[in-house]
């Protein structure tokens, strides 16, 4: 049987090496997870699908701005707070600004 602390290493450094698409499973050997084991493995992938989003965000941001040329549309990342709420307004407010920036930058 895999221990459920286990399962947190391996997702966790899944996510220390960039790797988002990995989730921490909720039952092991038939048995699904219970009290401490099955809260934190709901905060581990409400933390993995937050990061995922996150960093899907800014990757369609920076997309339309430096591919595509688009300015002025917004991240929208569900659910974060603190750290990850202020780095969505961080881009928000970098996205909104672009236009004033590429006006006024020399040629």
């Amino acid at each position: 049987m895999v221990q459920p602390t286990a399962e947190v290493a391996r997702v966790i450094g899944a996510v220390a090496k960039g790797d988002l698409s990995q989730r921490m499973v909720i039952e092991i050997d038939g048995r699904p997870l219970r009290g401490e084991f099955l809260r934190i493995g709901k905060i581990v992938n409400t933390m993995v699908d937050q990061l995922a989003s996150f960093a899907a965000e800014v990757t369609r941001v920076a997309r339309e701005v430096g591919t595509e040329g688009r300015l002025g549309g917004q991240a929208r990342v569900q659910g974060v707070a603190g750290t990850w709420k202020d780095l969505t307004d961080n881009v928000n407010m970098w996205r909104r600004t672009s236009p004033r920036r590429c006006a006024t930058s020399p040629k």
